[in-house]
């Protein structure tokens, strides 16, 4: 993730994005009309059981979280697949800190269906671009292949005496556990705070953002430098060349 520093800050950044996940979902549960936007099974099964029961204006509810989710995959697909020197998870944790901060002020009289389905589609992008953290895919949104991940190699480990697997096995724990903590520190804070409380993932993210942007600046430079090295090499080059003709 990072390319211009010694030390390896992916767990850091994928730490805050996991807790910025267990948050949101507490939040939106806890604020925002009872819906789950970070993942969508929970929503769909909820969409048939109103539908089944005829109760359409309810299900429309988790429709809408549905179609967002989508959205958002789509969107963090298709752009990184069309713009190819887009900074995408730098431009991905700008627009959420932007988002997140406009949805703490929304007025208290606005329908709840403007948060949840804003929230859905942050989280499907977060999760469709933070995928991999050291090789290991895992999600910041949700935590059931996480939980399946943490079991299985922890057994690969056992079985087979092998300290890599216990190393996956301990990179999905680590994650698992910030989410909880995120989930935590966001029904606390929705008790006491309100809508307001969302800033507090805001406040995650800033030194994520800073950490990607100085990554970008850092890599801009370089490539500069590259460059013009690059051409005082070639003018040396013509210089040889041009002396040994005349």
């Amino acid at each position: 993730m990072f390319k211009n520093y010694k030390t390896d800050l992916s767990s850091y950044v994928f730490a805050m994005f996991a807790l910025t996940g267990g948050f949101l979902e507490a939040f939106t549960f806890a604020l925002h009309g009872g819906v789950f936007c970070n993942a969508q099974t929970g929503n769909l099964v909820m969409l048939v059981i109103d539908f089944v029961r005829a109760d359409f204006a309810g299900g429309l509810r988790y429709l809408y979280s549905i179609l967002a989710y989508i959205a958002g995959i789509l969107i963090s697909t298709l752009i990184p697949a069309l713009f190819k020197k887009v900074n995408w998870p730098l431009v991905v944790t700008a627009v959420e800190i932007a988002v997140i901060t406009a949805l703490a002020f929304i007025p208290a009289s606005a329908e709840n269906w403007y948060t949840y389905v804003t929230v859905s589609f942050v989280c499907a992008i977060q999760y469709n671009t933070f995928t991999k953290l050291r090789g290991v895919a895992l999600a910041t949104t949700f935590c059931t292949n996480n939980i399946r991940q943490t079991v299985m190699h922890f057994f690969g480990g056992v079985r087979g005496k092998d300290r890599s697997e216990f190393k996956k096995s301990g990179t999905y724990a680590f994650i698992i556990l910030c989410f909880a903590a995120g989930a935590a520190v966001g029904v606390l804070s929705a008790d006491a705070l309100g809508n307001y409380c969302i800033l507090i993932c805001a406040a995650l993210l800033l030194p994520v953002l800073a950490l990607f942007v100085a990554d970008s600046s850092i890599s801009v430079r370089r490539r500069a430098r590259e460059h013009i090295e690059q051409h005082d090499v070639q003018i040396t080059i013509d210089d040889i060349d041009g002396g040994r003709n005349g």
